[in-house]
């Protein structure tokens, strides 16, 4: 909005980069709006979603252009798609690499659900229902609280899980981290799955897995996708819940985590 995207455009014109040609389909200059909509690897994303009208490509104007269709009734969709535009054309150009569009349409969609659900007019959750102790349902079994995140250039993704028992008492817990990593949904789906690798080899009789993912949430509660991007390892989740006594749920991401460990 205020030509401080780092396009090729931009580094042309301060004589960084040579020319400002789109590497990806050498014909246009790269501008923002090039990037997120109009080069032909982001304007197939924008098609194959429901975008097809004229108008909508008619636009100039980045400021414009994001007002009218964030104030119009597909405003999570457009939102998503936007941002899901802007990576698949980052990694095209960075690694030379197109994804799939049904990839690129599911994350679209479960986005859009994810957002539906959290800023629905009758979502509505107080400060008491946030900020709640680790086994807010008072469960007689071990707890697994899981999360995960991106961060830093070069992007690393770093993920981890605690686990404890019904009093809140440590049992155990991992760290780690995955470089040039920043896919999201893969991050969290998998620090699930090292948390329940985890509980096989502790024998932990009974587990209650908390995820902020309603994205991984949806992918293992909901109909099997053999075409996902992610059904393996969403697969292996699932093995792994159906061969033992885990239920995974979903809990916000304020909420406040006490743990005392006992040395």
């Amino acid at each position: 909005m205020y030509n401080h995207i780092v396009t090729l455009l931009l580094l042309n014109h301060r004589n960084i980069a040579p020319s400002a040609i789109c590497s990806c389909c050498g014909i246009e200059d790269e501008t923002l709006f090039h990037c997120v909509r109009d080069c032909k690897f982001s304007r197939i994303i924008w098609h194959h979603v429901g975008f097809h009208d004229v108008n909508f490509f008619a636009i100039m104007d980045v400021s414009d252009w994001l007002k009218v269709n964030f104030m119009c009734s597909y405003s999570f969709l457009f939102a998503n798609t936007v941002w899901w535009a802007w990576c698949h054309y980052d990694h095209t150009c960075l690694s030379n690499e197109n994804w799939i569009l049904s990839r690129l349409s599911n994350n679209i969609h479960i986005m859009v659900d994810s957002f539906k659900y959290w800023f629905a007019p009758n979502f509505n959750v107080g400060l008491d229902d946030i900020l709640i102790k680790w086994n807010k349902d008072n469960h007689f079994c071990a707890i697994f609280n899981v999360k995960g995140g991106c961060l830093g250039t070069p992007v690393r993704a770093d993920f981890g899980g605690v686990i404890c028992n019904n009093a809140c008492f440590y049992l155990s817990g991992f760290l780690s981290y995955i470089y040039n990593s920043f896919d999201i949904v893969y991050i969290k789906l998998y620090a699930i799955y090292q948390g329940l690798l985890l509980e096989k080899v502790l024998d932990i009789t009974k587990l209650i897995c908390n995820s902020n993912s309603m994205q991984c949430i949806n992918l293992l509660k909901g109909p099997p996708m053999k075409f996902h991007v992610y059904a393996v390892l969403s697969q292996d989740v699932n093995d792994l819940i159906q061969h033992s006594n885990i239920t995974v749920c979903h809990t916000p991401i304020e909420r406040v985590i006490i743990v005392r460990i006992v040395w």
